[in-house]
């Protein structure tokens, strides 16, 4: 049996690179200071970046996941063997979103400020930090939709919406594709390894 040392060092080590897309794209409806609303041009803008970063993904190999937050962005998930601690997985996760950053500029930010958040798609690479929280798979979400955090086929991405997945419609979704994250720890990339031929290539 693990001594609570030992469960505490496992805990170290994550299971996932996440990354929390966020569109900093107002409707125009919006009162001063808040933060934007769900709109067609912001999810639009939104899905074209996670398919950008996707495709960087598949370049190295890494399988992604991604479902909606359930509010107005989106999150993706990588399933990675644990063998890096929560730093390296966070630096990991921030190479690759500059790598994506440099050739998206206009459409894409990860810094915080808010003037540079403005108009763009924030990659945030920050939940990447034991204790940091998401919302869960199938999380239902305050609002008036009471949308749900619902997982997505990555052909989807420009043909649904948010509030497509609410707890009325949820359900009838599941009988039609069943749970499409049921394999998601069978797909783990070894990280540490990729990195190392990586650096032998």
């Amino acid at each position: 049996m693990p001594s609570d040392k030992d469960w505490d060092y496992l805990l170290d080590y994550p299971d996932f690179i996440i990354y929390d897309l966020d569109p900093y794209i107002y409707s125009g409806k919006e009162k001063a200071g808040d933060e934007p609303e769900l709109n067609r041009k912001a999810f639009d803008t939104l899905c074209e970046v996670a398919l950008w970063l996707k495709e960087v993904l598949d370049k190295l190999s890494l399988k992604a996941f991604v479902k909606t937050s359930g509010k107005t962005g989106l999150h993706i998930y990588v399933p990675v063997v644990r063998n890096l601690d929560y730093k390296a997985v966070r630096s990991t996760a921030e190479t690759i979103g500059r790598f994506v950053l440099q050739s998206h500029t206009s459409d894409i930010t990860m810094d915080w400020p808010v003037e540079k958040l403005k108009g763009k798609v924030f990659i945030d690479y920050n939940q990447n930090v034991r204790g940091k929280t998401l919302a869960a798979v199938y999380s239902p979400r305050p609002g008036t939709e009471a949308m749900v955090s619902t997982p997505l086929l990555w052909e989807e991405l420009r043909k649904v919406y948010p509030t497509d997945f609410t707890i009325v419609k949820v359900n009838q979704r599941l009988k039609e594709t069943g749970d499409l994250w049921s394999d998601i720890l069978h797909a783990k990339c070894d990280v540490k390894e990729l990195l190392t031929l990586k650096r032998n290539n």
